[in-house]
């Protein structure tokens, strides 16, 4: 038995039925030869029945109050987990999203892995759902490695909560004290209204849009920064042009965006994350204006690092007693559009081939989940020769299906005309 930490009983306790808190993932295979969905489903149930952290579900528990823990299932069946679909005629997208927003059933290992085959190419794709309480998107990276050929031997920890002595504890709660200041004071009038905060339950969906990394690491060393500093330029650019088909974008506006971070060293089990508070400058119209600004607030933030202000959110949770959780925490959650607009991820992917019954990994787009009172949740990763972006979002305009791939492709091709004559090539 396994203790759950704070974070991760928070990440329990703000799902609801219209608003799940599962990581998701989309991977695409070009497989050889015509595969058969059973043959696939097989496969997995075979290697995901090899992972201890999935043979686990949560056990509520009194001791801490409020608190909980991974158990073995004794029931655990993996084929009630894996289930292979064929499209017929019908549209990925909108499979994908049906089956990212349904949630999981917590009374069993809080997981799913769909097959699906028949999405043209000769291709078929894996849909992963893993509960945010189970793991942050590094370990899902983890552990969606286990099920690919030739890693079943990876060691993926998804273990223990931290324990510490009396001096420790003090330092805890003044870090605690610290970060809920920042909170406090990083917090925003109720009135005012986000485009891109929703109170809607409506059904989420995604849209997915893959760009060519060469390119992307082009602007990067003309311009500076990191790739990731591209990619968030890139998505402020999309939300900006949507904003203005909206009449939205005002001339200096921001959308603050929650941005996670890896703990460095921090290992164990579940989540070991913090965040960014980051203002994405949708209301300056120059993209090579807009980069600068991102670069400069995402050094900024880095510098100060990720042990204070307002986006250390997820730590402050992590410092208070479960029992709070399972009050406040699905007050918290509807308070969240208080402090951010949207979640921007990055989720790092090794530069590997990888492959699944030998056919080869194509894409993968991380989708992040979209807690209560919020409409855009945007999850990005660098996977070989493409950045995939998936926008996961219940507003109508902004899961339209062309709107995004154009966005960023225009304002990728819009920076690439700014680079001086010179830096070409």
């Amino acid at each position: 038995m396994t203790r759950l930490s704070s974070l991760d009983v928070a990440f329990l306790c703000m799902e609801d039925a219209a608003n799940p808190m599962h990581l998701g993932a989309v991977a695409t295979f070009v497989p050889r030869t015509p595969v058969h969905p059973a043959r696939i489903v097989g496969l997995l149930c075979e290697r995901a029945r090899e992972v201890a952290a999935l043979r686990r579900r949560v056990r509520f528990s009194w001791v801490p109050p409020g608190g909980a823990a991974w158990v073995e299932d004794p029931a655990f069946a993996v084929e009630d987990h894996v289930v292979g679909h064929h499209l017929r005629g019908g549209d990925f997208a909108d499979v994908v999203s049906r089956v990212l927003a349904r949630p999981l059933d917590l009374d069993r290992p809080p997981w799913e892995v769909h097959v699906v085959t028949g999405i043209g190419g000769g291709r078929f794709a894996v849909v992963v759902k893993l509960h945010h309480a189970l793991c942050d998107g590094m370990k899902a990276v983890g552990l969606g490695l286990r099920l690919m050929d030739g890693m079943a031997a990876l060691d993926v920890p998804v273990g223990t909560t931290r324990r510490g002595g009396v001096v420790e504890s003090v330092k805890e709660v003044a870090r605690a004290a610290s970060i809920a200041s920042d909170v406090v004071r990083g917090a925003r009038p109720p009135a005012r209204r986000s485009p891109v905060v929703s109170l809607s339950a409506r059904r989420r969906q995604v849209v997915m849009a893959r760009l060519g990394v060469d390119e992307v690491h082009r602007v990067r060393r003309v311009y500076g920064g990191t790739v990731n500093d591209v990619a968030l330029a890139l998505v402020t650019g999309a939300l900006r042009r949507w904003l203005l088909a909206h009449g939205c974008a005002e001339e200096g506006s921001t959308l603050r965006a929650l941005v996670p971070v890896a703990r460095r060293g921090a290992g164990g089990q579940g989540n070991r994350i913090s965040g960014y508070l980051c203002a994405l400058p949708v209301g300056e119209g120059d993209p090579v204006a807009r980069l600068r600004l991102v670069r400069e607030e995402m050094a900024r933030h880095k510098a100060a690092g990720s042990g204070r202000g307002a986006g250390a959110l997820p730590l402050l949770a992590e410092r208070i007693p479960p029992v709070v959780h399972r009050i406040a925490a699905p007050l918290a959650g509807r308070c969240a559009p208080l402090l951010f607009d949207a979640l921007v991820t990055s989720v790092p992917l090794p530069a590997v081939a990888l492959r699944l019954d030998g056919a080869e990994l194509r894409e993968v787009y991380p989708v992040a989940p979209v807690a209560a009172g919020h409409a855009v949740g945007v999850a990005l990763s660098s996977y070989r020769s493409g950045l995939h972006v998936c926008l996961h979002t219940n507003q109508p305009w902004l899961a339209e299906r062309r709107w995004l791939p154009q966005a960023l492709r225009g304002e990728l091709a819009a920076l690439h005309r700014r680079i001086p004559a010179e830096s070409r090539g």
